[in-house]
């Protein structure tokens, strides 16, 4: 089971995005791009987005929504859930959550913090998910990392998770471990870091695989800010394209709807938190 989505947040997290006409066209060049290979293919994507972006920007929404696929919440706008105590985060869901809805159409059922920044700390969230309709959420990474993780979570395979009386079918990234640490390999800065050798090897191996690509992953006309990230944020952006094609050719992928109908869910892990 290989899993293909994109967390589309650049229209909202790019600096200048608000006044900036030619990086706008340029990403949703991007998009387009990618939205045209997805038809080529039968391919079906879920997209993580945000109700930022469904306010400023509802056509690129749309677009993805009536190309056939899935839309997922994002957060509202992109700030991590360590940030938030408990009503700070349910406003900003319903609010994303409402923003999103009201541009496609349909219920919301899927969810991905960004940064994956759910945590033990904050568990509660998985409780306001539920609260707020989401049936199946996407956020864990199941081992330590800059800005969230969750060390102590004992799958990277789809899970049910048992909190304060509810349950949440779960979708956690697959890690795997290089030199002694746990990192995802299935996209981000590892997926442009790795040598597609080394990508296509963990996959092969792995019976179920989370994707999470980034439009900036590809953009090699973004604007470079000189920050201690440099190196982590634009390595590998010029041979991406090339590796995702490489990718999508060598393996099947289907979306988060479509893994749900296919998990016969009584036979997964039970998770207690």
């Amino acid at each position: 089971m290989n899993i293909l989505t994109f967390d589309l947040e650049e229209w909202y997290t790019y600096k200048g995005i608000g006044s900036d006409l030619e990086t706008s066209n340029r990403l949703e060049g991007y998009l387009d791009i990618f939205l045209d290979l997805f038809c080529a293919q039968d391919i079906c994507a879920t997209f993580f987005v945000l109700g930022a972006i469904a306010r400023s920007h509802p056509h690129i929404i749309k677009k993805i929504h009536d190309a056939g696929h899935e839309i997922g919440c994002h957060s509202d706008v992109h700030r991590w859930l360590t940030e938030f105590n408990e009503a700070q985060f349910e406003d900003d869901t319903l609010r994303a959550i409402s923003s999103i809805e009201d541009v496609i159409g349909t219920k919301v059922l899927c969810y991905r913090a960004p940064a994956f920044s759910i945590t033990p700390q904050n568990k509660w969230a998985l409780e306001i998910l539920h609260k707020n309709g989401i049936e199946y959420d996407c956020s864990i990474f199941p081992a330590g990392r800059d800005f969230g993780g969750f060390a102590g979570f004992s799958a990277d395979t789809p899970s049910i998770i048992e909190y304060a009386g509810i349950e949440m079918k779960e979708f956690p990234m697959g890690v795997t471990t290089i030199l002694g640490k746990k990192i995802a390999y299935s996209g981000g800065g590892y997926f442009r870091l790795l040598p597609y050798s080394k990508i296509k090897s963990i996959i092969s191996a792995r019976d179920y695989n989370m994707t999470y690509f980034h439009l900036r992953d590809f953009d090699k006309e973004q604007s470079r800010q000189l920050t201690l990230r440099y190196f982590k944020n634009y390595y590998g952006i010029n041979s991406a394209m090339d590796k995702f094609n490489r990718l999508h050719t060598d393996f099947e992928f289907i979306n988060i709807s479509q893994a749900n109908e296919e998990i016969y869910w009584p036979t997964v892990p039970v998770i207690k938190l």
